[in-house]
């Protein structure tokens, strides 16, 4: 599968290719010269799926490394080089930098033509678990993603040992015939792999079906008793999902190709858990391995327990594990297994790593995981959300402004709406500099929506009707029919997309802008958007 022309076919950020002569100088002001600076590669590179290989995107160092992990003292300092042959821009997901860095194509600047470079130079206010990807088209389909971890010491004094672990969904289709597809189908009968579906609408009774209609399916749940996260089999929906993939993937290796991990007994392991997916939310089985949730999106949260973990679209999760001392479940006199699972909502599809100490064999590790589950999904709920604290809350202010965020659609068409506006649109959510901003989000459909907020991050302060001094985020996953509250304080002026992290719903209206008022956007262009789709 390369990049063609079709590649550039659809976009809630493009425009059409009358633009594209701007691409050429699209520069941002150079550091120093005495700053050493990081090339970044945007390019195709061989991926094996099943036993085929193809060429897919990534983001890489000269030396082939995925992502940038710097020193947060040492701030980004980036020239990310195209060599792809459609354009591209790069967004640093999570993080909160001057809006002419943002990565957003015709939003916060031009895209980068193919053979050019932007470089990106901003300092850095964040350390933890981070990643970055295209906001161009597509691309993140075609896996244009990286793993960035962005260090300092007391990151660095988490763990024995840290592994990085970006999950992403993948298909043999290519993403601009699934989103044609989806445009295309009947309300009710999905195709493209997908399964029937109703319409997008408010169903007030669904949540009200009688338990014995419902089939069984895997959640997640509080095991008040011990305190901790479980795994439980209940009777409950299946989560609606629009896309059936060929695989899932964690670091680029499938389930019968697992990424091996060497710990030592005794061992602290810290597990960093980006799901860099596109239509995927993640159930994270550790097993055997307790693990303590540490951070949410790169924020510290008062830490809570488990093996069973929620993780939606965008987000990231640290999870901390230790290695027993004395292995019971050893597979060899000399080490042990230990797999982590990730589970497709919705779906039976897995991925993971294992963890492995002393001399374990190969075979014994690649065969420690399920090839696929046993059952389905529910649909990623609260359960979790709830329970999360940041360690830094909001300083405690009045609310200045309260923005609407009402999520719908209709898979009519396969239109996606927030406040019944579908992007493109120059309708924007308004702020002041100084404010202190709440938004409400009303989640109408049966599906779930990870909600990203460029600019950093925000807090969940209510999750239906029940007010929490919740989790400090950048994504927010809102269940169907659900209502979450977020705020932050408006203090980076600019213009920051504000979507639905799955790409095929942004790209078909699910997203629109928060802009400060007064200032400048000469780079967002939403009026020119749709004559770039004119082959729709």
């Amino acid at each position: 599968m390369h990049f063609t022309s079709a590649f550039i076919s659809f976009s809630f950020v493009t425009t059409s290719l009358l633009c594209l002569a701007n691409a050429s100088t699209a520069t941002a002001k150079v550091s120093p010269d005495d700053v050493k600076r990081v090339q970044l590669f945007v390019r195709e590179t061989p991926l094996t799926v099943n036993g085929k290989t193809i060429m897919m995107g990534s983001v890489v160092q000269a030396d082939g490394t995925q992502g940038y992990s710097p020193n947060q003292a040492d701030g980004m300092h980036v020239d990310v080089i195209n060599q792809l042959n459609v354009p591209t821009s790069i967004h640093w997901h999570g993080l909160s930098l001057p809006n002419s860095m943002d990565g957003v194509a015709f939003v916060t600047q031009e895209p980068i033509a193919p053979g050019n470079t932007f470089s990106y130079d901003f300092p850095l206010k964040e350390t933890g678990t981070y990643w970055m990807h295209s906001h161009y088209a597509l691309q993140e389909q075609y896996l244009v993603s990286a793993p960035m971890i962005i260090w300092s010491d007391a990151e660095r004094a988490k763990a024995d040992k840290q592994f990085v672990i970006t999950l992403t969904d993948f298909s043999f289709t290519s993403p601009e015939a699934i989103l044609q597809g989806l445009r295309n189908a009947p309300a009710m009968d999905m195709k493209t792999g997908s399964k029937p579906m109703p319409e997008m609408k408010e169903m007030p009774g669904m949540q009200e079906m009688p338990t014995a209609t419902q089939p069984q399916v895997i959640a997640q749940q509080w095991d008040e008793a011990n305190s901790q996260f479980v795994r439980a089999m209940v009777n409950a929906p299946i989560a609606n999902t629009d896309v059936k993939y060929d695989a899932l993937l964690a670091n680029r290796r499938t389930v019968d190709d697992p990424d091996v991990m060497k710990v030592n007994p005794g061992d602290t392991v810290l597990l960093r858990i980006i799901a860099a997916s596109c239509e995927t939310d993640f159930f994270i089985d550790t097993g055997s391995l307790d693990a303590e949730l540490l951070a949410v999106d790169g924020q510290p949260i008062q830490p809570l327990s488990g093996n069973f973990f929620q993780l939606a679209i965008a987000q990231r999760i640290d999870l901390r594990v230790t290695i027993p001392k004395a292995i019971s479940n050893t597979t060899s006199s000399d080490g042990a297994v230990f797999p982590i699972t990730m589970q497709g909502e919705g779906t039976t599809l897995t991925c993971g790593v294992v963890l492995t100490t002393g001399s374990t064999s190969d075979s014994a590790a690649m065969s420690a995981l399920p090839k696929t589950a046993s059952m389905t999904t529910a649909a990623l709920d609260n359960t979790q959300e709830m329970r999360l604290r940041a360690t830094a809350p909001l300083a405690t202010k009045k609310i200045d402004r309260t923005l609407p965020a009402v999520l719908s659609g209709t898979m009519d068409g396969y239109q996606w709406f927030i406040n019944g506006i579908k992007y493109p649109t120059r309708d924007v959510l308004t702020v002041k500099l100084g404010e202190r901003v709440e938004m409400v989000l009303t989640n109408k459909t049966p599906m779930g929506h990870p909600m990203h907020l460029h600019d950093g991050a925000f807090q969940v302060i209510e999750i239906d009707g029940k007010p929490i001094s919740g989790a400090q985020r950048d994504t927010i996953e809102v269940p169907p029919h659900s209502i979450i509250k977020i705020a932050f304080d408006a203090d980076n002026p600019g213009i920051w997309p504000f979507h639905c992290h799955i790409p095929y719903h942004a790209d078909s209206g699910m997203c629109t802008m928060l802009k400060y008022e007064g200032v400048e956007t000469p780079h967002w262009h939403p009026e020119e958007v749709p004559s770039e789709k004119s082959g729709l």
